[in-house]
């Protein structure tokens, strides 16, 4: 027997916008595995220097471009 997930969801602005926890969680783990991949070769072979908001805003970006996947997803 499939076990059935029951639809959690947000309104916003009078719009209904899906949550799916788990995929949300295992996607913003891969994504952030992926920036901190794509920053240090940023750093090693292009002299990339680390800026201030480099570091929150790339973890608020991670978690936003996971529920953009997760919904274009499900």
């Amino acid at each position: 027997m499939e076990e059935e997930e029951e639809q959690k969801h947000f309104k916003l602005f009078g719009l209904v916008f899906p949550i799916h926890a788990k995929l949300i969680i295992q996607l913003t783990i891969l994504i952030w595995i992926t920036m901190l991949i794509v920053l240090f070769v940023a750093q090693t072979f292009f002299a990339y220097e680390m800026t201030n908001a480099d570091l929150p805003m790339g973890l608020i970006a991670g978690f936003l471009l996971a529920y953009l996947i997760s919904i274009l997803y499900k």
